[in-house]
């Protein structure tokens, strides 16, 4: 008898490593990104102690509950600018050899004619049609925004732990059908375009190499949406206490990719909005008041972040006129 006892003890001990075991791999796919080749991936174990320590459970019921995925580890935002280097003679000479920079024929022009540079805006405060044709594209906290800021008028193509690797992917959902983002960006225009990714991609490769992919896809949106204004994002702050505890997903490393992406603003056609200038920060740091895992903020402080981006409105002559 007191073996069959052994033996039970030991199926379930078998059977709650096998199950923590799946927790722990999901966790590390959904919330710790260690599924990349760049990242060595946790023990699943570990994973799954570390994810209750972390209360993503919590996360998971709130998906279930909101009818989105809630669950990557956001944030944070650049508080630092990034001053972009100087070109030098020879890097002016490798761009003309390699065809980048063209050198204009003024042997045979009788007058060089300088091209018309496009006029740079300012922010302006906007009401709540402005988002009528404006396209969202984030991770879970653009979830959080469609569900909760009360912008009722916009698209969304978001989804949570989307990354800025995830572009080409068909990762979101888009009249029914999963898409990726470039697809969509394809087929619809829009006169808004509002970016935000960067922290699921702090485990991932460096500061320099996140950036450089974010250019190009950057670029590559310029492309498609021809007159759509670009609103470039900041990723939130996380909490100084959530920032504490990890090595890779911190307020310093979210503020290094904020400052870098935000030299891609030229305030003619691609803006840059650091939302952690916003009431739901406090000294570098999202409020922990505001949030209830120390990442996401709650539901009812979205607003906040709505009125945010419309006292961060660019408003264009021709739309002047037609608004008058």
């Amino acid at each position: 008898m007191k073996d069959v006892k052994n033996y039970h003890l030991i199926f379930l001990i078998i059977l709650s490593a096998i199950a923590f075991s799946i927790l722990g791999h999901y966790w590390n796919v959904q919330y710790y990104q260690r599924e990349n080749i760049y990242t060595l991936s946790a023990p699943p174990l570990a994973t799954a102690m570390k994810g209750i320590h972390d209360k993503l459970y919590y996360a998971d019921y709130n998906s279930l509950v909101a009818g989105y995925s809630v669950n990557n580890l956001n944030i944070l935002a650049a508080s630092t600018a990034v001053e972009p280097e100087t070109e030098t003679s020879a890097q002016l000479s490798s761009d003309i050899t390699s065809g980048i920079l063209e050198i204009p024929d003024t042997k045979n022009a009788k007058t060089a004619v300088l091209p018309e540079q496009p006029q740079t805006y300012d922010f302006t405060t906007a009401t709540d049609d402005y988002f009528q044709d404006a396209c969202f594209i984030g991770d879970s906290r653009t979830v959080g925004i469609s569900a909760y800021s009360g912008i009722e008028n916009a698209v969304f193509l978001c989804k949570t732990s989307l990354s800025i690797y995830d572009y080409e992917k068909p990762k979101v959902m888009y009249n029914d059908e999963k898409k990726s983002v470039r697809d969509v960006l394809g087929e619809q225009q829009f006169g808004k375009i509002y970016l935000m990714v960067g922290i699921n991609e702090c485990g991932t490769g460096t500061a320099q190499s996140f950036f450089e992919h974010y250019r190009d896809v950057v670029n590559d949106i310029r492309k498609l949406q021809p007159d759509a204004l670009i609103f470039i994002q900041g990723n939130l702050f996380i909490t100084e206490q959530k920032s504490s505890e990890s090595t890779s997903i911190t307020n310093e490393n979210l503020a290094e990719r904020n400052a870098l992406i935000a030299t891609l603003a030229n305030q003619k056609d691609i803006f840059y909005i650091d939302i952690n200038e916003s009431s739901l920060c406090e000294d570098g740091a999202l409020v922990s008041d505001y949030t209830w895992d120390q990442v996401h903020i709650k539901a009812q402080y979205y607003p906040i972040w709505k009125d945010f981006l419309l006292n961060h409105a660019i408003i264009q002559p021709s739309q002047k006129k037609m608004e008058g």
